[in-house]
């Protein structure tokens, strides 16, 4: 039976589905500090940025999806090779490692800031204890790792579309005000000058930012998915995780236009570490402390792949090697990570790496063309 007439596992979908969610929905995307970024920033414009994420997303995990599908390719990694060529190819492919592990960094801030917002916990016990028990899942292996995730994420897209669709209902009438306060940079709480972080000059800029920096987690995520899974239930379930995604962002930003000055103590929405804390708070306290910990959980199942990613591609899992790399390279995450501010963690790592992502999308781009020309001869 050709692929074509294949019948569509769509419990495998739905699992597909969620693993796209969850690599997507790391400590920035949970915490709200992306969307921010991101999207919250350009007011009304915000939703040109998800506009362009939407199509570069779905064209670059269709087009992984497919050359992983057809080419089988011995390491994950190769794919940068087959899209760039081999010394392009060999440099995106230990750059995304080290991206990967940079991400990692991120994850600690996260969760440090997480617990600290949520529980008033010391900076250093949020980030210790991710940094435990992703060192004890990554020596552990990684066979169940996509079915873990897969079941966390949308726990946390329907969360975080949940405080979104609330906060919007209750508050819609503020997003007119709130717009305006970005317009006009009034934000309450702020020292002299200080403003909204925002990810780029533009939203053009930020949306290919986005989901560049997004693509390099993706690039050898998908195209090893490709190979172990049935082409349509895959591109389904890219389809299924890149709308819910998208729908989240949509009202998780204007939630947060609705209530950008909403805060105390010099922490608003604006300025906060978990900007999306502070909406849940707003709508029941007791389901901010349990949004607190489906974060933290969310975190997690991005830690672990970030931190596998430069382990596994230095040394063979199970190995004593494999072991001392995954402590070694967890031990500096974890400093790197108390020691930043996750606002600039976020800023400078996502946004710079994002850079670097977009210019591969014009790779992938002149590739399919090529192929496309050398078909019509």
């Amino acid at each position: 039976m050709g692929e074509d007439k294949q019948l569509v596992n769509w419990k495998r979908v739905v699992i597909l589905a969620g693993a796209v969610i969850a690599f997507t929905i790391g400590s920035g995307f949970a915490t709200g500090q992306e969307i921010i970024q991101y999207y919250t920033a350009y007011g009304m414009n915000s939703l040109l940025v998800i506009a362009v994420f939407l199509i570069t997303f779905l064209y670059y995990n269709f087009s992984f999806a497919k050359a992983g599908s057809e080419q089988k390719f011995e390491k994950a990694n190769d794919i940068y090779k087959y899209y760039c060529g081999n010394y392009i190819g060999t440099f995106c492919d230990y750059y995304s490692t080290l991206f990967c592990y940079m991400s990692f960094w991120v994850m600690v801030g996260g969760a440090a800031s997480t617990l600290n917002q949520a529980y008033g916990l010391p900076i250093w016990v949020g980030a210790t204890v991710l940094t435990v028990i992703t060192v004890i899942t990554v020596v552990g292996g990684l066979n169940s790792l996509v079915d873990a995730i897969g079941i966390v994420g949308p726990i946390i897209v329907v969360l975080c579309i949940t405080i979104g669709l609330i906060t919007c209902i209750r508050d819609g009438g503020s997003i007119p005000e709130g717009l305006e306060i970005i317009k006009t940079s009034a934000y309450e709480g702020g020292a002299a000058g200080e403003s909204i972080k925002n990810a780029g000059a533009n939203w053009l800029i930020s949306g290919l930012s986005y989901s560049g920096f997004v693509l390099l987690w993706f690039a050898s995520f998908t195209s090893a998915l490709a190979s172990k899974n049935s082409k349509k239930d895959l591109n389904y379930g890219i389809i299924g995780g890149t709308l819910a995604v998208c729908i989240a962002i949509g009202l998780v930003s204007f939630a947060q236009i609705s209530n950008i000055n909403l805060g105390e103590n010099g922490v608003h929405v604006w300025n906060a570490a978990i900007p999306n804390l502070i909406l849940a708070t707003k709508i029941w306290k007791p389901f901010s402390a349990i949004f607190a910990m489906v974060v933290f959980a969310g975190i997690y199942t991005t830690a672990v792949p970030l931190l596998y990613n430069p382990v596994s591609r230095f040394s063979e899992e199970g190995t004593a090697r494999f072991k001392i790399l995954t402590i070694l390279l967890a031990l500096i995450g974890l400093i790197v990570g108390l020691f930043l501010p996750f606002r600039v963690l976020v800023n400078i790592i996502y946004v710079l790496n994002g850079y670097v992502g977009a210019v591969l999308i014009l790779f992938m781009l002149w590739k399919n063309f090529k192929d496309f020309i050398n078909k019509k001869k």
